[in-house]
């Protein structure tokens, strides 16, 4: 039983059993008027009670409204941290990338020879890192309704940040693994060899990761051309994960200062 019921029971027992004798003492000494008076104000007081019985149970339902809201937002809260964490490391993995083109190209065109150094670009400009968003609070939030939330600004930054940011770092991934599936691997198979892979993180015992003729690598405009579409893809990915991380931080801070 809701306490607005339990209320107003309660004090309808006490103010009828009141206002009971003093009617029927006022009936007895026939006074009328003063009857009339008292059952005006019997009524106002139950009408009173009412509304004092509703007042407590919105107080009390916005009370346990605001203990879900900052439930919820802790393990939101949670939720993005672990996306921070994932974030900074696939921007690690972008800038090694990066690097490594640039590595590739520098060789094609100082005309350096294959070593351990060149054959570990290559194996880094064909693997990426993915992202796993933390999303499960997000969701149930989705189901509920974004509407619990008391502070509209910060609706606005959460929606923003799962159905903007997230989703562009896992299109953008998914845009890369394209690339490389469709475009650099059947060059790979086709212009390299597999030997001992080169960087301690890769599980792999082989990578292809070696020019077949290096020589004839430097004058293959389609290759070429393919590590500069990679680099400037890159490029942008990098741009849009830093821009990323930077409303990630503040949208935790501003989660924070909220709890």
């Amino acid at each position: 039983m809701r306490l607005s019921r339990w209320f107003i029971l309660k004090y309808n027992n006490v103010m009828i059993k009141f206002f009971r004798n003093i009617r029927r003492s006022l009936v007895n000494k026939n006074q009328i008027r003063k009857y009339a008076k008292y059952a005006i104000g019997e009524i106002l007081l139950v009408v009173i009670g009412i509304l004092i019985a509703l007042q407590v149970d919105n107080w009390n339902d916005n009370r346990k409204t605001r203990a879900q809201e900052h439930t919820i937002l802790s393990q939101l809260n949670q939720d993005l941290r672990a996306n921070l964490q994932e974030i900074n490391g696939i921007n690690e993995v972008t800038q090694l990338r990066l690097s490594a083109c640039e590595t590739v190209l520098n060789y094609f065109d100082t005309n350096k020879p294959v070593d351990d150094n060149l054959k570990r670009s290559f194996e880094y400009i064909n693997n990426d890192d993915l992202f796993n968003n933390a999303n499960t609070t997000y969701k149930f939030i989705e189901n509920q309704g974004l509407n619990f939330l008391s502070n509209d600004s910060l609706h606005s930054k959460i929606t923003w940040m799962y159905e903007r940011h997230f989703k562009n770092i896992s299109k953008r991934e998914y845009r890369n693994m394209e690339m490389l599936r469709n475009n650099l691997r059947p060059l790979l198979d086709q212009l390299f060899t597999a030997t001992k892979t080169q960087h301690v993180f890769y599980d792999e015992d082989y990578k292809i990761n070696t020019p077949l003729d290096m020589e004839s690598l430097r004058t293959n405009v389609q290759f070429r051309n393919l590590i500069i579409r990679i680099q400037n893809y890159l490029k942008l990915r990098h741009g849009w994960q830093v821009d990323t991380l930077k409303e990630l931080e503040q949208l935790i801070n501003d989660i924070d200062i909220e709890l």
